[in-house]
């Protein structure tokens, strides 16, 4: 299982990068509206939501990626839309106490997907956001990376125990670490801001960024599944691989505006 994800994480790592670097504008959001879209397909298995919901929900997704495409500013609408067309299709399915179930299911991973995803794009889209994207990945997935090693030699105290047990403060702490030192090294190496302004900012989204991990973990616990599908050998789903963007995305798309760098 190691094994295989260390050679998973080795081969899609130059084609991310490549595509970041050099993929046309419409070949990234198709392929951010492909992982939304999967990413949406492991949710729906999780939470047991039916086909023809599945499906309304993968129209609500397009709705949203569409408006990002063209501009944050068509979002909201976008997200008003959705709503509208899950109401139509619980008008012709109502059931009672079922529907606040499945309704709040729907459109609680409509908003989970469509912001996280959405603002992975929204990154994209800033001037040098190219290299910013980059850090912002360098910063999540070092994270997770340096957490895993970290846990494996050196946890000892659980971090959430009901939630998932295997995560440790010692995990924890040093992939905090690691992906702020990896995500400062690229600013510092890219030239793309003053350290001393975004060193706090990396820790503060490396940390973020770990809450949006025990979310999904919470989601799956409550769904009781070990992992949210087995796209990636070694890893788990798409989901699982990309849990930490769910909060960390749409924070470090903002706090860039915020700080104006």
């Amino acid at each position: 299982m190691h094994r295989a994800r260390v050679l998973t994480a080795v081969l899609l790592l130059p084609l991310v990068v490549g595509l970041i670097l050099y993929g046309p504008k419409f070949l990234v959001w198709l392929i951010v509206l492909s992982a939304t879209v999967i990413g949406w397909f492991e949710y729906a298995r999780m939470t047991r939501l039916p086909p023809d919901l599945f499906m309304a929900g993968v129209f609500g997704l397009l709705f949203l990626l569409v408006a990002l495409y063209f501009g944050g500013v068509y979002f909201l609408p976008a997200l008003w839309l959705s709503l509208f067309l899950f109401t139509l299709y619980f008008l012709s399915r109502f059931a009672g106490y079922e529907f606040i179930v499945l309704f709040g299911f729907s459109l609680a991973g409509l908003v989970y997907l469509g912001l996280s995803f959405g603002h992975l794009f929204l990154v994209f889209t800033l001037e040098k956001g190219r290299l910013w994207l980059l850090v912002l990945l360098a910063v999540v997935f070092g994270t997770d990376t340096g957490a895993y090693y970290t846990g494996r030699a050196l946890g000892r105290r659980a971090l959430a125990p009901r939630v998932s047990p295997k995560k440790t403060w010692e995990g924890t702490i040093g992939g905090t670490l690691c992906g702020t030192l990896l995500g400062g090294g690229l600013v510092y190496g890219l030239k793309l801001a003053p350290l001393e302004i975004v060193f706090p900012f990396l820790l503060l989204v490396s940390v973020v960024g770990q809450i949006g991990d025990l979310l999904e973990s919470m989601i799956k616990r409550a769904c009781q599944v070990k992992d949210s599908g087995e796209l990636l050998p070694g890893h788990g789903g798409l989901l699982d691989r990309v849990d930490a963007l769910i909060f960390a995305a749409p924070l470090f798309y903002w706090g860039l505006f915020l700080l104006k760098i």
